[in-house]
């Protein structure tokens, strides 16, 4: 067994053609420490790159140490305030809503309509209230809406300026250099609020190392990492075939047949073509033979000229000496047998002459049968019908 620094080492299976290490008590580290550090204290329900997270971990540490008899304070998990109430709500936010007869037509996007994506946290009240709390006519404080805008104004201006803050958080801009962000309001007042607001934005920037205030998605960069459960938006990976030389060949057969298919069609598409321009050409032809065999007509009826009219019948083409050379091939068609009509009363006749025949034919086997055979059936049936009689009376 290869002894590492690591608590953590790959097993290996023993086998007896491998001579294994002797240790001496010596040689081997303490092992207090190693199982400290190799048993997991308790199930955190979390992902393994989050378990080392400081609130966690105080959490953790301060439940085992309560379960140890020790006395302790309880520690919490920071969260967000939530139980805050908006004192505009029902002046902003209407109860009743009366739904109209047809669909809401809205051609706005969501940029224009959203208003200014930023929104204060409870470092940016905090700062409010100070600047706020100075003596000054209520006209000049800086409200809310006014300190999201100019937190707004700065985000958009380092992002078009210093998209690679997060770099070197040391080169980020002066106010001067960020002043002409607020141009477009033209208002003094808007200037002297983005002056106080402007160390508050940069401390705040500079302890997200460089990066946005306002949390946005999280997208892979450079190196993939499975183990981040805040990436959005992962590149799907699709695992290559593997490529054997069956595999090619039964591809490039594919290929080669598909190849001969389009070949076939393309030929067949353009002897569609060929036949239906000759054919378009045929019948203009014989349009303009009737179109003149109509005016002879004309002419023949004007001038009187009576005679056969052979010239203006279609006839037959001989064949020339060179036509007649070449073979012409023709189909074999099989024809269909003549077949003469049949009506329903010479189907009868031949059913009833048919039954007829078979009836003859039996009855002359029974004669044939009967030779040598006397019937008494008539006579027996005479006589009980005189016995039946004489009963009676």
């Amino acid at each position: 067994m290869k002894q590492t620094g690591s608590a953590r080492f790959r097993q290996r299976k023993i086998s007896v053609k491998q001579a294994l290490q002797v240790l001496r008590q010596s040689d081997i580290p303490d092992l207090e420490e190693e199982q400290q550090r190799e048993i997991q204290q308790v199930e955190t329900g979390v992902e393994k790159g989050e378990e080392e997270e400081h609130h966690l971990q105080a959490a953790i540490n301060a439940s085992l140490a309560a379960a140890a008899g020790a006395k302790v304070q309880q520690i919490y998990i920071p969260t967000p305030d939530a139980s805050k109430l908006f004192e505009g709500y029902s002046k902003y936010y209407a109860k009743k809503f009366t739904e109209p007869t047809t669909y809401i037509r809205f051609s706005s996007t969501v940029e224009d309509t959203s208003g200014c994506p930023y929104c204060l946290d409870e470092n940016d009240f905090e700062f409010l209230e100070k600047i706020n709390s100075t003596k000054r006519p209520a006209s000049q404080k800086c409200t809310e809406d006014i300190f999201e805008q100019i937190m707004y104004q700065f985000e958009t201006a380092i992002a078009d300026r210093q998209p690679f803050l997060s770099t070197d958080v040391s080169q980020i801009l002066s106010f001067e250099e960020l002043e002409s962000a607020f141009s477009e309001f033209n208002l003094p007042l808007y200037i002297n609020f983005a002056k106080m607001i402007y160390p508050h934005w940069k401390e705040r920037r500079i302890q997200r190392h460089g990066r946005p205030i306002m949390y946005t998605l999280k997208f892979e960069e450079g190196d993939k990492d499975d183990s981040d459960p805040y990436i959005c938006f992962r590149r799907r990976e699709f695992r290559q075939v593997r490529k054997t030389r069956r595999s090619d060949a039964r591809s490039s057969e594919r290929l080669r047949r598909l190849k001969a298919e389009m070949d076939a069609a393309r030929s067949l598409t353009e002897l569609v073509v060929k036949r239906e321009i000759l054919r378009k050409d045929s019948l203009q032809l014989e349009w303009d033979t009737f179109k003149q065999r109509n005016m002879v007509k004309e002419l023949k009826r004007k001038l009187g000229i009576k005679g056969d009219d052979e010239d203006l019948v279609s006839k037959k083409k001989k064949a020339n000496a060179v036509e007649s050379q070449i073979p012409a091939v023709r189909l074999a068609i099989p024809k269909a047998p003549e077949i003469d009509l049949v009506t329903l009363e010479d189907i009868y006749q031949k059913r009833e002459k048919a039954i007829d025949t078979a009836i003859e034919e039996k009855l002359l086997r029974r004669r044939e049968a009967d030779i040598g055979w006397e019937d008494y059936t008539e006579l027996v049936t005479g006589w009980l019908g005189i016995i039946e009689d004489y009963g009676a009376y």
